[in-house]
């Protein structure tokens, strides 16, 4: 291991100790210096957690050129281009661009993150009305298959179902690669302006969906308690996995489209699309929930963790 990566390790060991055991700085040297066995290998990028940074943002408060092109807020200066007849305008925080469901969409300049690594993507979106069918968000796109894509998925019971919002996430650019699903449906309805995000945590494997700033769990019965569920038609839910795995795309982020085979775009979002970020790195459950307040005028830098 690098001597800077040995000392990070002994810093960490260091302060678990002083707090768990009450020993004083010296002391623990001594556990440290007893408990960390001299690995000669370098650590991965993902075998520490790093804290997370801002890749992009876009606000769509402005947009100028034809086509269209409006800034990104953070310091990567990744813009996105619109097309079709997408406008900026309101939106749920500050600006918004508004797409209408055919063939408007936007792409930014570059990936802003590395999908094959710990990353987290948040937007407010709004549909004009309750879509018939699947239509994405966004979606990070490869030759084969999609790193990842956020999507509506309706539902066959409307009156009683307001349908899910869905990651699907494959684990590598090849055919017949394994591609992961996480659901989340518990929210009003996708004409209500609804905060979603994805934080996929690529050391643990995780791939999490927050909908208006909360993962869903409903279990199913056990009233008696024999380990058995009480309705055996019940299935439980839960908006994350584990064991997902992903790959690196080195293609831009499409907003308001996905890839439907090879060379053909389609399940364009019809609504419109406020506040877009990306983080590398995995955000916090409150951090999450600090973006999903929709607070007007936000700077451009990682929400505290409260």
């Amino acid at each position: 291991m690098p001597v800077k990566g040995r000392l990070r390790a002994v810093r960490m060991v260091l302060s678990t100790a002083v707090v768990l055991s009450g020993l004083s700085a010296t002391s623990a040297v001594g556990v440290a210096r007893n408990e960390i066995p001299v690995v000669d290998r370098s650590v991965s990028a993902d075998a520490v957690q790093q804290p997370p940074a801002v890749m992009g943002r876009w606000m769509f408060e402005t947009a100028s050129g034809a086509p269209l092109v409006t800034p990104d807020a953070s310091a990567s200066g990744n813009a996105m281009t619109l097309y079709g007849g997408a406008q900026v305008g309101s939106g749920w925080v500050d600006g918004g661009v508004t797409l209408d469901g055919v063939d408007d969409y936007g792409v930014t300049a570059a990936v802003p993150v590395d999908t094959g690594a710990s990353f987290t993507i948040s937007a407010w979106a709004q549909a004009d009305t309750v879509p018939q069918e699947s239509v994405a968000l966004l979606s990070v796109p490869g030759r084969k298959q999609s790193a990842l894509t956020v999507s509506y998925v309706p539902s066959a019971t409307p009156d009683t179902d307001p349908g899910r919002w869905r990651i699907a996430m494959a684990s590598s650019d090849t055919r017949g690669a394994a591609v992961r699903k996480v659901d989340h449906g518990r929210f009003f309805s996708p004409t209500d302006w609804t905060h979603v995000a994805l934080v996929y945590d690529g050391s643990a494997k995780r791939l999490s969906l927050y909908v208006n700033g909360e993962l869903e769990e409903v279990r199913c019965a056990d009233d008696d308690g024999d380990g058995v569920q009480d309705d055996p038609t019940c299935t439980n839910r839960v908006s994350w996995a584990d064991d997902v795995e992903s790959f690196k795309s080195a293609q831009s982020m499409q907003l308001g489209r996905a890839k439907t085979g090879p060379h053909t775009w389609g399940q364009y979002w019809p609504g419109t699309v406020s506040d877009v970020w990306a983080f590398q790195g995995t955000l916090s459950s409150s951090q999450i929930a600090r973006l999903s307040l929709g607070m007007p005028g936000l700077p451009t830098e990682v929400p505290g963790d409260y």
